[in-house]
């Protein structure tokens, strides 16, 4: 599959091939006046966010951390 693109603005612009369906669910998730693009950006800070958020809860829950003095380490002690 190929993507075409062009230059706007000093940024690459990238076209993503999606089928029909992915299309629908994309626009339907789409608020109104928003772009693609600020709504893939979202999608994509909330996927980090969640598997920063899966990562921190299965370490809280193994239980494998060791507690420190945030103070220590910026005192370089």
């Amino acid at each position: 599959m190929s993507s075409s693109t062009s230059e706007t603005g000093g940024n690459t612009i990238k076209r993503i091939p999606v089928k029909e369906p992915t299309w629908r669910g994309l626009h339907d998730l789409k608020d109104a006046g928003q772009s693609y693009d600020d709504l893939l950006s979202q999608m994509v800070r909330r996927e980090r966010d969640y598997r920063e958020w899966k990562m921190i809860t299965e370490i809280d829950s193994a239980g494998e951390f060791v507690a420190f003095d945030p103070e220590e380490i910026m005192n370089g002690e």
